[in-house]
């Protein structure tokens, strides 16, 4: 499998507000099930730090699959 990243900056540019509208969905729907119904427009900030650590858990997550990728040549 090439993991590889093929899209254009421009591609990506316009990926990255539906990647941030799926953390959206995915926060909302996290807190309102845990702290209730209105939680979510009553604690702004938790959906804020849930999406922040949604993005970097996904980036450390690319950036050790990178690193794996390297090793593994490497060592070839």
């Amino acid at each position: 499998m090439n993991d590889r990243i093929s899209a254009s900056s421009d591609t990506l540019m316009r990926q990255a507000p539906m990647t941030a509208a799926l953390y959206l969905d995915a926060a909302i729907q996290e807190v309102e099930d845990r702290f209730g119904e209105g939680s979510a427009k009553d604690y702004p900030e938790i959906i804020a730090a849930f999406m922040a650590a949604s993005a970097s858990d996904f980036g450390a997550s690319v950036i050790a699959r990178a690193l794996e990728a390297v090793a593994d040549r490497s060592s070839q």
